[in-house]
């Protein structure tokens, strides 16, 4: 019989590689495949839980602010302020500057009123005052241009016109406001008309005497439109606007009903 044939070596290369691959690791990966990836450090899992549950309750306060009525959150965002402020001593107040000094024919704007002191006389009884001074008093007149820069009409006798006008460090009784062109009483005055007015007092004669300067005070105040139970304009917050120095004359002789 004839030699055995041998199979080819091409087959037999075959079969051998055949045999290696079947033998090969299962769990082996394709070259160039990324592991999977580890899992992150607890630190920074735990940054990551603290971001997300502010981001809730970030979230959460937006929408409850969102149904709180805007006066509410402006009441109190005052609040809070005011109770820090008083932590640390209360909101500090502003100065406020001392009253102008003024002379002899300077103009004062203040009260709705222009007004500028003419000048001052001490003595008896002065005709056209309707004052009439007791044993050791005398009459104080004081002369001022006054104009009313509001645009109604405005009492004359109230403590935020004429009646608001007074001398520093010296007691005052009675009042009197005349005209001094006329000697006519004045109970009004006219939008942006000046009148020349006498003011008169009775004032103890150990206070002033001739010679002597005087501080006029003159007034200053607010005005208000009044809404429920008081109706028109009005004025209050009265204080002293400005401080007019001017010394203090005789009252001519013919004015003087006594001397």
């Amino acid at each position: 019989m004839g030699a055995e044939c041998s199979p080819p070596a091409w087959r037999s290369s075959a079969s051998t590689a055949g045999r290696h691959a079947l033998r090969a690791p299962l769990y082996a990966v394709l070259v160039g495949e990324e592991d999977e990836a580890e899992a992150a450090p607890p630190a920074v899992a735990d940054a990551a839980t603290r971001a997300a549950s502010e981001a809730r309750a970030a979230a959460w306060a937006r929408k409850m602010a969102d149904r709180l009525p805007t006066g509410w959150l402006i009441s109190g965002a005052g609040a809070v302020l005011l109770a820090s402020t008083a932590a640390f001593g209360g909101l500090a107040e502003v100065p406020k500057p001392p009253p102008p000094e003024l002379h002899v024919g300077q103009h004062y704007v203040g009260s709705d009123l222009d007004i500028a002191v003419i000048s001052a006389a001490i003595g008896g009884e002065v005709r056209g005052t309707n004052l009439y001074p007791a044993e050791g008093q005398r009459t104080l007149v004081v002369v001022l241009d006054v104009t009313n820069t509001f645009d109604k009409p405005r009492s004359a006798s109230e403590k935020d016109t004429l009646k608001g006008i007074a001398v520093k460090d010296v007691s005052l009784q009675g009042f009197n406001a005349n005209r001094v062109v006329d000697g006519s009483n004045v109970s009004s005055l006219q939008p942006d008309v000046t009148t020349r007015v006498r003011v008169a007092w009775l004032v103890d004669g150990a206070e002033v005497a001739r010679g002597d300067e005087i501080r006029v005070v003159l007034p200053d105040s607010t005005h208000y439109v009044g809404q429920l139970f008081t109706r028109g304009d009005y004025w209050a917050d009265i204080r002293t606007g400005a401080y007019a120095t001017v010394p203090v004359d005789q009252v001519p002789a013919e004015e003087e009903a006594t001397p």
